[in-house]
């Protein structure tokens, strides 16, 4: 059930900008990880398989997130509650890969300002 007198926010729409970047981030953050080399790698194997699905999963909620908050969704609270913790798991698996991989760092940035961000929206509904 949608409620007709929701309103497109400067808040909501601060958050799907949000979420479009982390979005955006995390996919190119995942395709450059699967591209790269392993050799010399092999301790770090797991933790950079973690952050491939990691990446792709935070990519997804985010997409959602963005959708629902698009359409006005009633659900888009409960959705971006679900966008922040993956998110911020995100950016906890980023900050550890960070010194083997460039995009790393700057995605685990983008994840905490998407979290952020939906933590504050998730919040503003409550």
């Amino acid at each position: 059930m949608h409620q007709d007198n929701r309103e497109m926010t400067k808040q909501i729409k601060d958050c799907i900008a949000a979420c479009e970047a982390c979005a955006r981030i995390c996919g190119e953050c995942h395709d450059d990880m699967i591209g790269m080399s392993h050799e010399g790698h092999a301790g770090d194997m797991d933790l950079m398989a973690r952050c491939i699905r990691l990446c792709r999963e935070c990519a997804d909620i985010c997409h959602l997130s963005a959708a629902w908050m698009s359409r006005l969704s009633p659900f888009s609270e409960a959705v971006c509650r679900l966008c922040a913790e993956i998110c911020d798991t995100c950016a906890e698996a980023c900050e550890q890969h960070a010194p083997e991989h460039a995009l790393c760092g700057p995605c685990a940035k983008e994840c905490r300002r998407c979290a952020e961000a939906c933590r504050h929206m998730a919040g503003a509904a409550a």
